[in-house]
């Protein structure tokens, strides 16, 4: 007698896989808006580990000029200390974004701006955010009615649009921290 599969047996076989098939596809497809929040909030946490790894604290008399920052201009941004661009750690190249070319979304900020408009987030030697750009101040962690580079007091808001719901980014005062919802 020959070992063989029947008829029945190969049509069964053939609609489980058709039923997995119809459930786990519509699980694959991509969600722009998503991923582009999610790369968003890596470089946040990697501009914040950055200013942690490279402690400029004291090296010189302007230390607070030089620290870590991710600046935005737009649906681009950049992360740079003191004219330096970062590298991506995984092409080398400079780290520079355009989450509207790249993803086709768009930033909208809420209590990330400074008073002259600039929407650039830095980070101090243990983490903290500051907000505004960091090359026109004297003094270090200026008091908060300053126009540039104070002190983040209450959360940042980083709202990402795109083809599917919009996404906010949430960055905490003191930590740092950035997460979605």
């Amino acid at each position: 007698m020959k070992k063989a599969f029947t008829m029945l047996e190969l049509i069964m076989v053939i609609v489980i896989i058709g039923i997995l098939a119809a459930v786990i596809i519509p699980r694959t497809a991509s969600n722009d808006t998503a991923e582009a929040a999610v790369k968003l909030i890596s470089d946040i946490r990697y501009t914040q580990h950055l200013a942690m790894v490279d402690d400029k604290y004291g090296q010189n008399a302007n230390w607070y000029r030089d620290l870590w920052q991710i600046n935005f201009n737009g649906n681009t941004y950049s992360i740079v200390s003191n004219g330096i661009a970062a590298k991506d750690p995984i092409s080398k190249k400079d780290l520079v974004e355009n989450l509207n070319t790249k993803y086709g979304v768009t930033l909208a900020f809420t209590g990330c701006s400074d008073t002259s408009g600039n929407n650039i987030l830095s980070f101090d030697h243990i983490g903290r955010p500051l907000i505004g750009d960091l090359s026109t101040i004297t003094t270090a962690y200026p008091v908060a009615n300053t126009t540039t580079g104070y002190l983040m007091t209450a959360n940042c808001i980083i709202t990402v649009s795109g083809s599917a719901a919009d996404v906010n980014i949430t960055i905490r005062p003191e930590t740092g921290y950035a997460s979605l919802p």
